[in-house]
């Protein structure tokens, strides 16, 4: 996840510094028309732009509507009306995506991220990632996973 910092240094006037990777790996095209930094706070992600990235998580129909927490017969309509998400939504959506990309750098593969998404993990309380990623804090802790592994730890 991508964090940025404002920090002032007496009177020179604040810096912004940016912790963490704003690489993308469904969205990147979406991110890289944003102009200014800032405005990806602002990014209403498509419902139908979501395809590839529950796909590569192997989401079922009810896992994406449990996910997004609406009745699975809404999908059908966002997708024919071609719906913009929430704000909230979309900004779930994103972080599950930088996880995606920090996964396919750490493993080297679409393949091996994969595969792990969709194995059971000890350091996870004995839950697949993918699983975990359908609710918000469970994003975090997925990354925070493939950040310990990053570093050498063994999950």
């Amino acid at each position: 996840m991508t964090h940025t910092w404002k920090i002032s240094f007496g009177e020179a006037g604040a810096e912004a510094i940016r912790t963490g990777n704003d690489s993308y790996y469904f969205f990147q095209e979406v991110i890289s028309m944003v102009s200014e930094p800032a405005a990806v706070y602002d990014v209403a992600v498509s419902f139908q732009d979501t395809g590839e990235i529950f796909d590569f998580l192997e989401f079922t129909q009810q896992d994406v509507s449990e996910m997004l927490e609406v009745d699975p017969s809404t999908l059908s309509r966002w997708r024919k009306e071609d719906r913009k998400l929430t704000k909230m939504l979309s900004k779930n959506i994103l972080e599950m995506d930088q996880v995606i990309a920090k996964g396919i750098r750490i493993f080297g593969s679409e393949e091996l991220l994969s595969l792990w998404l969709q194995s059971e993990n000890t350091s996870l309380g004995n839950q697949k990632p993918s699983t975990l990623m359908k609710n918000p804090y469970g994003i975090d802790r997925v990354d925070e996973a493939m950040e310990a592994m990053s570093w050498g730890a063994i999950l």
